[in-house]
């Protein structure tokens, strides 16, 4: 069971991520995650008032920690996007909320075995060549402007922003897995209802507060399912398995973004990308067999 749950985890987040970058052509990202984070809260909640029972003080704890980790790495993330090379700070954040997990979670005790942990080397390779492509084209613009912007600072200061995000998300995973011992419900929704105050005051900040653009409120419906069914999957999958090992699974969704992409929009997969994506799934059967 754990390994679906793995795989519907990476679905719903690629899918959400796949579905936010259309909805962000036509508003701003912070925009898109405020009003689908609370799509899935108002999902979340009609799931704890009919299933969820009562609420374990913990778990809310743990659930409120990985929401407030979920927000600031948002933010953080959209901002070093917006400040670096996407490229790099998309694989520094993939590469940190992958390997925060793998890292505490051995701390904490864990042991997998050794085909577990190929399975996870696997699955990070592969995060580095599904996202690297887009490394180049953006180095190489970087490297245009690099006498008139001083872009190499502005590199610079992107990656740290991809790193602090990588790590906020990576100790979402670690937050939210101690919650889900008790059930996903209630800390899924602490989760997502934790996540809202850092968007909510990076975006009135920025002077954002309207949604106009026609067409959009669709694609925020389905960005906030996909959220809220990814977050309820990984909370079930880690409760049943290692958080050292979910965690990093969990963070294949630009591989399902990049298949998404080829599916819908007919965007060609590279070389790179086609390899990356034989990789991961190589890495899902090393965890299965694990």
């Amino acid at each position: 069971m754990t390994p679906l749950l793995i795989l519907l985890t990476a679905l719903g987040f690629g899918a959400g991520d796949f579905l936010a970058g259309l909805a962000s052509k036509k508003v701003s990202a912070l925009t898109v995650s405020l009003y689908s984070q609370g799509v899935a809260i108002g999902l979340a909640t009609l799931a704890v008032i009919f299933l969820g029972g009562a609420a374990d003080p913990a778990a809310v704890g743990w659930g409120l920690a990985a929401g407030i980790a979920v927000g600031l790495g948002i933010v953080r993330y959209y901002h070093g996007l917006t400040h670096g090379a996407m490229g790099w700070v998309a694989t520094v954040m993939g590469a940190f909320s992958a390997l925060v997990p793998l890292v505490v979670g051995i701390a904490l005790g864990e042991r997998p075995s050794l085909v577990a942990v190929a399975g996870v080397l696997s699955i990070v390779f592969a995060l580095f060549l599904a996202i690297r492509r887009n490394g180049r084209a953006k180095r190489g613009e970087a490297a245009m402007d690099a006498h008139s912007l001083r872009l190499p600072r502005r590199q610079v200061t992107g990656i740290a922003d991809g790193a602090v995000a990588g790590t906020c998300f990576g100790f979402s995973f670690v937050f939210l897995g101690l919650a889900s011992s008790g059930g996903p419900l209630w800390p899924v929704l602490m989760t997502l209802a934790g996540s809202i105050p850092p968007i909510l005051f990076f975006r009135f900040r920025n002077g954002n507060r309207h949604v106009e653009a026609k067409g959009v409120w669709p694609l925020i419906v389905a960005v906030g399912l996909c959220q809220g069914l990814a977050f309820t999957a990984f909370a079930l999958a880690v409760a049943d398995g290692y958080i050292s090992i979910v965690s990093v699974a969990g963070a294949l969704s630009p591989v399902a973004t990049s298949l998404l992409a080829f599916m819908v929009l007919c965007e060609r997969l590279t070389r790179r990308q086609a390899v990356a994506v034989g990789v991961a799934i190589a890495g899902i059967i090393c965890l299965i067999l694990g």
